[in-house]
This record gives structure tokens, sequence and C-alpha cells, in this order.
């Protein structure tokens, strides 16, 4: 058995009501808080007034800014930043899926330097290895979707509006203090987001599972997670006030999540390149996985022969008899299958990715998320990401 670490520094608070122990959380972290939410859904729902409400109960102070946008843009951070700042803030709460948590770590961190331009930490930045930062400050997250993970890894992905790209970076202070992982303010999301988000699970489990980092503690989580995924995203789908399949997905998105933060795993090339997409053409990040999926299983499925196989068991499309080999080789079409099953079967052209931007897609992948990259069973170069592309379209 290989040698392996992992920790769990985040304080995780899971089930049906948890939300309601903000009151009690809360005031470990600071006296006022910047309240960072998804646009317009969050206040919609109602969920923005409620945490609010009861960031008030416990006598925190809060400077609302809800017009997170679906993928959280520079420009947003470093605004949002100021305003922290401006206000005398002390900590933040992110509220909604990846891009609230994702922006609550970011400017949380950002704050800790004093403000700037968030650009300086990511890819192509003057300081992309966050030499010499300090600490982020204090950060509590509440995820209404079953899907990033964000809200147990020191991840944060933020589009570089100059060149269109969509890095992820993070470091040991930028992941939660408080998460807060309630099923129940996920059942009034639509089916869109849903499929989106849970198929983001999948993929998180599923890579972590076939990536060269992967270890006895994160193949735990991530063939758990899978399975879940399985089992319960068409009726969160299908039946969105299911609290049951709610609750899986959530847990199967916190586990997968573990894998590949804590847990010290990775995604792997689908995920470089989806965040390429994504950066590109605003889609949704999700789907991004779901386009480029299947390509990357057909060029990869012969590199680990027992965990592919074992990926085609758990998504349900092994046949008796079938040996490890043949099933590994079938992985790609398990995939298809489950992906179709979910309504998520999409081609790059679906997402609006042209052939003209596959070069600058490819030039932003080793540029800004070879360390995914790498983390693939086979080594990928240039020519073979172009293909997969191609493949993809």
């Amino acid at each position: 058995m290989k040698n392996f670490e992992f920790s769990i520094p985040t304080a995780v608070y899971f089930g049906a009501g948890e939300v309601n122990r903000i009151p009690e959380l809360a005031p470990k972290l600071g006296k006022k808080a910047m309240l960072l939410a998804a646009k317009d859904t969050m206040r919609a729902l109602g969920f923005l007034d409620k945490v609010e409400g009861l960031l008030k109960t416990a006598g925190i102070e809060v400077l609302v800014s809800d017009d997170v946008s679906p993928n959280p843009r520079d420009k947003d951070i470093n605004r949002q930043t100021e305003a922290f700042l401006k206000a005398g803030c002390d900590f933040t709460v992110g509220l909604g899926g990846g891009s609230a948590m994702d922006s609550a770590k970011a400017v949380a961190f950002l704050a800790a330097q004093g403000g700037g331009n968030i650009r300086d930490y990511l890819a192509g930045g003057s300081n992309p290895e966050m030499a010499g930062v300090k600490d982020a400050l204090k950060c509590m997250v509440i995820t209404t979707t079953a899907g990033t993970g964000s809200e147990v890894t020191p991840w944060w992905v933020i589009t570089n509006t100059d060149d269109h790209e969509k890095p992820g970076t993070g470091n040991d202070s930028t992941i939660a203090e408080i998460a807060i992982i309630d099923p129940e303010l996920m059942l009034t999301i639509p089916a869109s987001i849903t499929k989106g988000t849970g198929i983001d699970v999948l993929f998180h489990a599923m890579e972590a599972y076939i990536a060269n980092t992967a270890t006895p503690f994160t193949d735990l989580f991530c063939r758990e997670a899978m399975k879940l995924v399985v089992e319960n995203l068409g009726t969160a789908i299908e039946d969105g006030k299911n609290l049951e399949a709610r609750s899986n997905m959530a847990w199967a998105n916190t586990i997968a999540g573990i894998a590949i933060g804590e847990g010290k795993s990775s995604t792997v090339g689908i995920h470089a390149l989806g965040h390429s997409i994504g950066g590109q053409t605003d889609a949704p990040h999700g789907m991004t996985m779901a386009a480029i999926g299947p390509a990357y299983m057909r060029k990869t499925w012969d590199a680990d022969i027992e965990r592919y196989a074992e990926v085609t068991r758990i998504l349900g499309y092994a046949e008796e008899g079938m040996s490890d080999k043949e099933l590994a080789a079938k992985s790609p079409e398990a995939l298809i299958k489950t992906l179709e099953k979910f309504d998520c079967r999409v081609s790059m052209s679906d997402l609006g990715v042209t052939e003209a931007m596959i070069e600058p897609m490819t030039d932003s992948v080793f540029k800004t998320m070879s360390g995914c990259l790498d983390c693939s069973l086979k080594v990928l170069t240039r020519d073979d990401v172009v293909q997969l592309y191609k493949d993809s379209l």
C-alpha cells in the first residue's frame, strides 16, 4: 500500500435543519460578515433573508452582496473585497452553489492581503504560487446545491476576464472554517441545476478514482459517491422535494469534495479541459465535464484496467461473464449511457464551442490547469488535448 496523507480541517454540519445552527456557530468567526449570495436566486427562494436573519440573531452585523454570478469573475472579487474592507467586515459567508462559496473564499483571501487584484494570484499573475501571502480570513459556507464540493475543499475558481481563462487555485488557509450542508435548502432547486451540479459530483468522484493520486482513503469516498449519484440523481431531478434523495446527493457531494480536496486526490484531464470550455463559453461547469468525459475515457481506459472496470460496474453497465479488460473498454459507453439517463449528454458545440476556440482553450489547459492534467493516468500531450477537443465537438 502506498503512503498517503489527509486532513479535514473544516467543521461540517450535515443534515436537515442544520442551517438553523448559524446563531450558535457564526460568533466563533467574527462580529461582522459579508454575506455573498448567488445572484437573484437566493433572495427569490427566501434563503438570503433567512440566513441574514439568523446571523443578526447572533448579534452579527451583515453586509449583503447578492450579486455573485454563475462563474465568478476577477473584477467581481476585487469589487466585493473593496466593499468588505471599507465596511470593516472580519469574515465571509458564502450562500449558494460553488460560485458563492468560491467567492466567499476568494474575498476572505484577498481581504487578508489588504485588497488588490485577485488576478495576481491566478495562473499567469504576478504571484500564482501565493508566496509570502497572509492566511485568509475566516469563512463560513452554506451550500444550496449538491455539486461542487467547494464547501470542503480549499479550491476556488475565478474567471480571468481579460483572456477568458478559468483557473482554480487556493492554499491551506482558503478552506472554510465551517460548512453547513442542509438538504432542506436543496428541495426547491430547479431540475436543470440539480442535474448539472449532480453530474459534477459524479465527475469529481470518478476522476479522483482514476487519478494517479488516488489513495485507499479517497477510494472509499469515490466509490460510495459514484454509487449514491447513480442511485439518487434521477429521483432528485424528477422529484426535487424528495428529502432522502436530496440528502444522499448532498452526502455524495460532500465526500467527493473531500476526496478531491483534503483527501489529496484530484480531478484529472476531464476537469482540466472542462475549465477551459467554461472560460470561453460561460457554460455550466458540470455540463463542460459531460461534454469532454466520453472522449477522455476512450483515450485512457487501458491506463488502469481494474479501476476503469470498477467504474463500469458502479455505473451499472457490467454484464455477466465480462472480463476486467472488457469492462474497462466499456467504461466510455457506460459513461455515455449514464449521461443520457440523466439528460446530461451534450457536445461542446451544444455549449457554444467552435473549432476556432480549440487552440486557445488548449493553451489555457496547459497554462492554468496543468496540475489536474498531470494527475491523469496517461500523459496527455498538446496534440492529445487538441484531439480530445475535436472528438468532443
